[in-house]
């Protein structure tokens, strides 16, 4: 139990010095790399789905790629503005450019593969190549 309470402190502690430091005109050092979107990949027998919550994303921003078997998905969340006289206390949203890659296991339609962000929710069909579906052969009887 103490470890996780650690944890959670040492998290605070960065989150005050975020907003010190934001507050001073400087960007955080230790939160600067590209973030990591939690995405949810499912396949049935012929297609794959990804979804992904992205509240805040720049639909302007959002770009879908696919090269062979790997999805690519990169955006930008909106950074929010607050009134001139206003000042941060709490920001637990989202900011700042992302990119991700999901490798396949399957080849791809691309012709077929459909996209739709709503609510804040991104969702992707990729259906899967007929060479990649399950084929029935049929067996000739010899009487």
């Amino acid at each position: 139990m103490f470890g996780l309470q650690f944890v959670n402190e040492v998290e605070n502690v960065q989150r005050e010095m975020d907003q010190l430091f934001r507050g001073l005109g400087f960007a955080p050092t230790y939160g600067s790399q590209l973030k990591q979107i939690e995405f949810h990949a499912t396949e049935n027998e012929t297609s794959h789905s990804v979804k992904a919550s992205l509240p805040g994303l720049d639909s302007q921003s959002l770009e879908i790629s696919v090269l062979g078997r790997r999805l690519t998905i990169s955006g930008e969340f909106i950074v929010p503005e607050i009134p001139e006289e206003s000042r941060w206390h709490r920001q637990e949203r989202r900011r700042g450019k992302f990119e991700q890659n999901i490798q396949l296991s399957t080849n791809l339609d691309i012709e077929k593969i459909e996209a739709e962000y709503a609510d804040g929710i991104l969702s992707i069909t990729l259906p899967k190549a007929v060479s990649a579906l399950p084929k029935k052969i049929a067996v000739k009887v010899n009487e």
